[in-house]
């Protein structure tokens, strides 16, 4: 009785062990489980906020070099204006200027009163607004307009040098207003020839310059 007694109670100590074991092993599972999903949290996690940071990275240069394209729009269309300003305001010659790529470019400085002249809204030259734009006031140049329906000579594709040789175009436009015989308004606009016409990365708002001359 004794021994069959003791062989009761190693079969169930054995048995406990057996539980034990099996249930070390399910927490082990489960443990391991759990790790894999934190794992794959994490890294979904990790992958937003790097393509969020990546996001904000490509917006910042984007701004800079739409900062740098504004720049140098401005600079050519003061250019193109100061030498229209430079000439009397009834005189007929025409203006060259030579870019950077070597092209010879003519502009035209003779103007027309409002509505007798090529320009829609305006005088001689590219049409102009006649309603508030989001891009302005009244009276700017309208982008609209097909670079090839601008009047010759009112119009120019300025290639302007960069450091290393590189180079950028910026598509330049004006209208030429007479307001009596000695004096006229000049609008020019100028922007970066790849931009879009509205919205979007690459879109930069056109640069409005104007200015009365007269003898």
């Amino acid at each position: 009785m004794e021994l069959q007694h003791n062989h009761f109670n190693l079969g169930s100590f054995e048995l406990k062990l057996m539980r034990i074991a099996i249930q070390n092993r399910t927490k082990k599972s489960e443990q391991r489980g759990f790790m894999l999903i934190e794992l794959l949290i994490s890294m979904v996690v990790l992958t937003v906020g790097l393509g969020g940071l990546l996001i904000l990275m490509i917006s910042a240069l984007h701004t800079d070099n739409r900062s740098g394209g504004d720049t140098s729009a401005t600079m050519v269309a003061e250019h193109v204006l100061e030498q229209i300003s430079a000439q009397p305001a009834n005189s007929p010659n025409l203006i060259p200027f030579t870019d950077c790529a070597g092209t010879v470019w003519n502009v035209n400085p003779v103007g027309a009163a409002i509505g007798a002249g090529t320009g829609v809204n305006g005088g001689n030259g590219a049409n102009l607004t006649n309603v508030p734009t989001p891009g302005g006031p009244a009276g700017i140049v309208d982008w609209t307009q097909a670079y090839a329906g601008v009047p010759a000579n009112y119009k120019m594709l300025w290639v302007a040098c960069g450091a290393g040789g590189r180079q950028a175009t910026y598509d330049v436009r004006w209208n030429v207003i007479n307001l009596s015989t000695y004096s006229q308004l000049v609008v020019i606009s100028a922007r970066p020839a790849a931009s879009t016409q509205s919205g979007g990365l690459r879109f930069v708002m056109p640069v409005n310059l104007r200015t009365v001359q007269g003898m």
